[in-house]
């Protein structure tokens, strides 16, 4: 086994390998150089480090982190942390993965890991460690739809709920404005419905306080992000068309039997018409053709979640210290006691400064 840490041209150059391992294994979306590259490029703060694993030549492990200084303390973060996606890393076996916590050990860096399956391999693999000093703290929940052959929309929801979902339709269909469903999986197709896309998140957005991913300055995070799923033939968009009109979508990454659900977002003006229903009803319904036995909402719940979901999972915060430094704890957790008085301040300026405009 051999370990190292990589960044800029390195990085880059380990991408082919890297994105073979995270095939191979399964690994989740935020797993993937699509993902880390991507955000880094467009929205990152900190150095790149992406951490590998070796067995006789071969990447057999991989985490791709950044790292920030926490008040003196050298400290590796997922990309994207704490916007509400799961992080991981991939590994090809237990061993690779063992190799890799340690080796970070090693090199004398902290984790502060935000949005992590309870149950993942890293957390168990953290824990028997004697390189670290882990603490996690379960501050969220997954929710999941566990389907199986001959599932779909009337396993999970009532007689009442899916009568009015076929009279919604029938009135749409009567006034001339039938509601389809249209999928995208390839760069071609994702790159004409991209400007619905993000006229529809920016509308859904405007004025609740939510980052905009398909506006600026997400966007250039977003965009190469999906071109990138699509590409490597792991997107899918599902949108609801009224008449000829985009008026909702669902964007997920497709992994084996999986679906991660990473953003759905819905025109205000056809809220009435209830489009996240009738897209998650096409879904479990069609779960079989597009090779999905789990849909995986994320971090996260709602009551619309809560009626579809029928399984789910503890999402926890990690924060691991070598064993050899002592007091890095304290520092991190008072750096980021500070930092939640900084972050409204630096939002506001962050949407004071934002350009305005649609994203091309």
């Amino acid at each position: 086994m051999s370990f190292e840490i990589v960044d800029g041209h390195a990085a880059d150059a380990l991408v082919p390998e890297w994105s073979d391992l995270v095939r191979r294994v399964g690994a989740r979306v935020a797993a993937r150089p699509s993902y880390a590259l991507n955000w880094h490029r467009a929205l990152g703060r900190g150095r790149l480090a992406v951490c590998a694993v070796r067995r006789s030549g071969r990447l057999v492990a991989v985490a791709p982190l950044h790292l920030r200084n926490r008040l003196g303390v050298q400290t590796l973060r997922f990309p994207g942390h704490g916007l509400g996606t799961l992080g991981t890393f991939a590994a090809t076996d237990s061993n690779a993965l063992g190799e890799l916590v340690d080796g970070i050990a090693t090199s004398g860096m902290s984790l502060q890991l935000a949005h992590v399956d309870v149950a993942d391999p890293l957390v168990a693999a953290l824990r028997r460690s004697p390189l670290w000093d882990v603490d996690l703290e379960v501050d969220e929940q997954g929710l999941t739809i566990e389907l199986g052959t001959g599932d779909g929309a009337a396993t999970l929801r009532g007689s009442r709920t899916l009568k009015t979902l076929r009279r919604l339709e029938r009135g749409l269909a009567n006034a001339g404005t039938p509601a389809e469903v249209e999928v995208i999986r390839d760069p071609e197709h994702f790159e004409r419905r991209w400007h619905d896309i993000v006229a529809v998140a920016a509308a859904a957005d405007e004025h609740t306080g939510r980052d905009n991913f398909c506006g600026p300055p997400f966007a250039s995070f977003t965009k190469p992000l999906l071109e990138a799923e699509a590409r490597a033939g792991n997107l899918l968009v599902v949108g609801l068309v009224v008449g000829t009109r985009w008026c909702a979508h669902e964007i997920m990454f497709h992994t084996g039997g999986v679906a991660e659900m990473w953003m759905a977002r819905f025109h205000p003006d056809v809220r009435r018409h209830q489009p996240g229903q009738l897209l998650h009803r096409w879904l479990t319904d069609h779960h079989t053709e597009l090779g999905i036995d789990r849909f995986d909402f994320m971090v996260g719940t709602s009551e619309f979640k809560s009626h579809w979901a029928n399984g789910g999972y503890r999402v926890g915060t990690v924060v691991a210290t070598p064993t050899r430094r002592r007091g890095a704890r304290g520092m991190i957790e008072l750096a980021e006691r500070g930092s939640d008085w900084v972050r409204p301040a630096r939002r506001l300026v962050r949407d004071v400064l934002r350009p305005a405009g649609r994203v091309g």
